[in-house]
């Protein structure tokens, strides 16, 4: 990439002020998303072939570059190079795979799946998207409880995955802000997968892999959102048990989870609302790397004591 084209792509790539300005108003016009904010979020696909022809033996680039791009050829090919490239990482195995199942690539994705079940054999996720396949090929019942065992953890290897996006995304000449802001999209395909996964009708052979998932993915997960999907699932499994109305430990535990859900809700708007515009970009950046160590939740609070600590006389 030659230095003229840096500059030319420097000056066009959104900037911290261009993300809070866009940010402030969409909460006050309370639109999802405009055709700004939409342009703003995407990643051209020559830019990504650019940088990956530029780092073209860094698995982490490859790796960013598939999960960054939208056409299924093109990922399917850039997560086969960095396959090659990292020596079958497992998450990486894992992340091709649901790519996968959601374009519908069946086979392949059982083909790596298989490979997730076998080295990382505590981990729920592989079975959870196992289980979805055969939803899909209409197939429920298949899937017994992985080996008899009830699932331990969750992983679905969105905190490596955003490292890689981030990794890329400066690679080709993003700030450090914006590589990150773009980097943590939340568009975990698993996490949706799991959704599906609880409507009724719901088979007794797949009932132990979805509860003890459920329960697993509340447990300090590095995103918020994996914690509220986790409940979600285990409180719609909750509702079809015969005696939901009258079982005093199922309510109970519908309370608490409630209360939790708020709780969480509540921290994410009062960030979004009282603590966001306030922010530097260096404090943002701070945030996203605190993600990484400590987790969303711990880090939205931390940024919430920075920011209050920093507008004190």
């Amino acid at each position: 990439m030659n230095l003229l084209l840096i500059v030319i792509l420097a000056a066009s790539l959104p900037t911290f002020r261009d993300f809070s300005r866009i940010d402030r108003e969409r909460r006050t016009t309370g639109q999802f998303q405009t055709a700004e904010s939409l342009q703003a979020t995407r990643v051209d696909p020559k830019l990504i072939a650019s940088t990956v022809k530029q780092h073209a033996d860094d698995p982490e680039i490859l790796w960013g570059a598939a999960e960054l791009l939208t056409d299924w050829p093109g990922q399917k090919s850039m997560f086969e190079s960095a396959l090659r490239a990292g020596g079958t990482n497992v998450a990486v195995a894992l992340r091709f795979a649901c790519a996968a199942a959601r374009h519908s690539d069946f086979d392949l994705a059982a083909r790596w799946l298989r490979h997730c079940e076998e080295k990382d054999a505590a981990n729920t996720a592989p079975w959870l998207v196992e289980l979805w396949v055969e939803h899909q090929q209409k197939l429920p019942g298949k899937l017994a409880n992985p080996a008899g065992k009830p699932p331990t953890e969750f992983r679905d290897y969105g905190a490596d995955t955003a490292r890689t996006r981030i990794h890329l995304l400066e690679a080709a000449g993003y700030s450090p802000y914006s590589a990150r802001r773009l980097g943590f999209a939340p568009d975990s395909a698993l996490l949706n997968m799991a959704g599906d996964l609880c409507r009724p009708p719901v088979s007794d052979a797949a009932l132990p892999l979805l509860e003890g998932a459920a329960r697993v993915m509340q447990r300090h997960p590095t995103f918020i959102a994996t914690e509220l999907v986790g409940e979600s699932v285990e409180r719609k499994l909750l509702a079809l048990r015969k005696d939901a109305g009258a079982n005093e430990t199922i309510q109970a535990r519908v309370e608490e989870m409630r209360a939790r859900r708020e709780e969480l809700i509540n921290l994410i708007s009062t960030v979004e609302l009282n603590t966001i515009d306030l922010a530097s970009e260096e404090q943002m950046v701070h945030y996203f790397d605190d993600v990484f160590e400590s987790g969303e939740e711990a880090a939205m609070r931390q940024l919430a004591i920075d920011v209050r600590r920093q507008l004190q006389p």
